[in-house]
C-alpha cells in the first residue's frame, strides 16, 4: 500500500465518521491490511498532522480522551462547530463498515431509494439539472448531521443554504414534501452524529427538527443568504481574487484528483462540488 492509497483511507475514515479516534483507525486498517507497517502508518498521521498532502488533520481537542482524524470542515468552520459536533455524537460503538464501504462514501453518492426519491423531486419538481440536482443531494447528506449539532432545522438550513438562488422551492407545499422525503432518507443514511450508524438502527434516535415557512413568501432566497455570507469581504468577485492569491501561495500540492464530496483544498469549508473558487474551479 503506498502512502497515497493510506492517506485516502484516512481522509474515507474522517469524510465517513467526521471525527474518529486514530486507535480505532488503527485497529480497523490492522485488519484489513496487516502488512502495513506502523512507521508507514506514524509517517502518514504526521503528514495528516502537518495538513499538507491531505485535507484531514489529525488534532487534539480538548473533549477528546485521545487524537482523532477530523474532517476538515470541522476545522476550517471553527473550534465551535467541532465541540458542537462533539458534544452531540453519541456515545455509543462506531458502525464498523468495511473498507470498500468506506471508500466508496467518500466518492459517490450512495444508491438508496430514499436518496433516489429526492433526486426525483428535484428533477420533476423542481426543474433541476443534474448538477443542481447532486448539490440538492448533497445538501441532504450534509446538512441533516449539522442541524442535529447544532439542534436547528435541517429543511430551514436547506433553505437558507442555496447557491445564488438556482435551486428554488416555490411554495410551502414543496418545502413539506421534500421535508417527508428528506425525513425517510435521513433514517437509512449512516449519519457521523451517530458514530455512523443510520438512525433506523439504533434505539432512540435523535428527530430532526422539521420547521417549515407558514406561507410561500417566508421560503428563503438563497441570493440573499449567499450576498449576506460574503458581504465581509466585499462582494463575490473580491473574495474570489482573494482566494486565488492565496492560492498562488499555498504549499498544499494537488497531488490527485478531488472528489466531489472532499472538502475544497482552498480552505473555504465547502465541499468541492460546491466551491466556486477559481484556483481548483477555473471557468
Amino acid at each position: 500500500m503506498t502512502d497515497e492509497q493510506l492517506g485516502e483511507l484516512f481522509e474515507s475514515f474522517a469524510h465517513f465518521y467526521w471525527s474518529v479516534p486514530v486507535s480505532f483507525v488503527m485497529d480497523k486498517l490492522h485488519d484489513w491490511h496487516p502488512d502495513v507497517a506502523a512507521q508507514q502508518i506514524d509517517r502518514v498521521l504526521k503528514r495528516c498532522n502537518k495538513n499538507i498532502l491531505w485535507h484531514h488533520c489529525c488534532v487534539e481537542t480538548e473533549g477528546l480522551d485521545e487524537p482523532e482524524l477530523v474532517a476538515e470542515h470541522l476545522i476550517a468552520l471553527g473550534g465551535d462547530e467541532l465541540e458542537s459536533f462533539l458534544s452531540a455524537r453519541i456515545d455509543s460503538p462506531f458502525f464498523d463498515c468495511d473498507e470498500q464501504e468506506l471508500l466508496t462514501a467518500r466518492t459517490e453518492l450512495p444508491d438508496i431509494p430514499e436518496l433516489n426519491a429526492i433526486l426525483a423531486f428535484g428533477q420533476t419538481e423542481l426543474g433541476l439539472d443534474d448538477e443542481w440536482n447532486t448539490e440538492l443531494a448533497d445538501d441532504c447528506i450534509f446538512l441533516q448531521p449539522c442541524a442535529l449539532c447544532d439542534k436547528e432545522s435541517w429543511v430551514m438550513l436547506v433553505l437558507e443554504n442555496e447557491r445564488y438562488g438556482k435551486i428554488q422551492f416555490r411554495t410551502v407545499e414543496q418545502v413539506r414534501r421534500f421535508r417527508e422525503l428528506g425525513n425517510r432518507f435521513y433514517l437509512v443514511m449512516p449519519n457521523p452524529v451517530l458514530r455512523g450508524w443510520p438512525p433506523a438502527e439504533i434505539e432512540h434516535p435523535p428527530v430532526l427538527l422539521d420547521d417549515i415557512p407558514e406561507r410561500d413568501e417566508d421560503i428563503p432566497d438563497g441570493r440573499q443568504a449567499m450576498d449576506a455570507a460574503f458581504a465581509p469581504f466585499g462582494g463575490r468577485e473580491t473574495l474570489a481574487e482573494m482566494l486565488m492569491r492565496d492560492s498562488r501561495n499555498s504549499a498544499i500540492p494537488k497531488k490527485r484528483k478531488i472528489g466531489r464530496n472532499e472538502p475544497c483544498p482552498c480552505g473555504s469549508g465547502l465541499k468541492f462540488k460546491k466551491c466556486t473558487c477559481p484556483a481548483y474551479h477555473p471557468e
